[in-house]
């Protein structure tokens, strides 16, 4: 089978985009033999323009929202427009949301997505070396982030919370994609890790749209108002907003660069 792709870097987070249809049966396979072919490469999702709009299905079925504002900057390339603002639908939320793209140079973009409020959000204990340590659970159309705050993100076992993380969650039904936010709180460092119950793969990703999206709606949540901040995750900067109102987060926003490569065959 030969396939359309096209890869998209925002902020690190390198996503390759099938421009083909595929049918949901054969994405899992298709999934695992994408990511096996380029070890660069951390998520996989199709992209197709509906009533010239941007749709993107990410393999496992999850929400991305680093996906959700390449494919504004991808949409913007192949109109060959200067700036623009779409509509794009991602699976695992069920609306379209606003992305905001501008042409920076050649195959460089700045793209921003625009995300309703959380779902929900609590706190969740957990144990990790022997100790009870505390998350912020922020639940998200598609995905679920868990956010942990700390002095020195590099003095944490980084597969060891996670794994303690997920005995937790195993204790009950599992989201459809839940992801590990660790934020150094002085300088916003922050490590990303994310794993996929449809796939069943587990990222370390380089930059994570919803989990930046997520941090800000916890750094809303702990300071009771309106926050805008660069997070510093290892692909690159993310910048985040959360806004606040009637003590309550109404909407939150993401945004950063998008550089985009050619449009590649495979035969796969």
């Amino acid at each position: 089978m030969k396939i359309r792709t096209v890869q998209a870097d925002p902020s690190g987070n390198v996503t390759l985009f099938v421009l083909d249809p595929v049918e949901p049966q054969q994405r899992r396979k298709l999934n695992e033999e994408l990511l096996a072919s380029d070890s660069s490469i951390e998520q996989v999702g199709c992209l197709s323009m509906v009533e010239g709009q941007p749709k993107v299905d990410m393999m496992g079925g999850e929400f991305c929202g680093n996906a959700t504002r390449s494919a504004g900057a991808y949409a913007l390339h192949v109109l060959g427009e200067k700036e623009r603002d779409f509509q794009v639908t991602c699976s695992g939320c069920d609306k379209p949301l606003p992305v905001h793209a501008r042409k920076v140079r050649e195959n460089n973009y700045q793209a921003s997505v625009e995300l309703p409020p959380p779902l929900s959000l609590s706190r969740r204990s957990l144990s990790y070396d022997r100790e009870s340590v505390e998350c912020q659970e922020i639940v998200l159309p598609g995905i679920t982030h868990y956010v942990h705050f700390t002095l020195n993100v590099d003095e944490i076992d980084q597969d060891e919370f996670f794994y303690s993380l997920q005995r937790e969650i195993s204790r009950g039904p599992e989201p459809e994609a839940y992801g590990l936010m660790l934020v150094e709180i002085s300088t916003l460092k922050v490590i990303p890790i994310v794993y996929v119950t449809a796939t069943g793969t587990l990222y370390h990703e380089k930059s994570c749209g919803s989990g930046s999206a997520a941090v800000a709606a916890a750094l809303a949540q702990r300071q009771k108002r309106s926050v805008g901040s660069s997070l510093l995750e290892p692909g690159g900067r993310i910048d985040i907003e959360a806004y606040w109102k009637d003590d309550q987060i109404t909407g939150m926003a993401i945004g950063g660069p998008v550089k985009l490569g050619e449009v590649k065959t495979l035969d796969v």
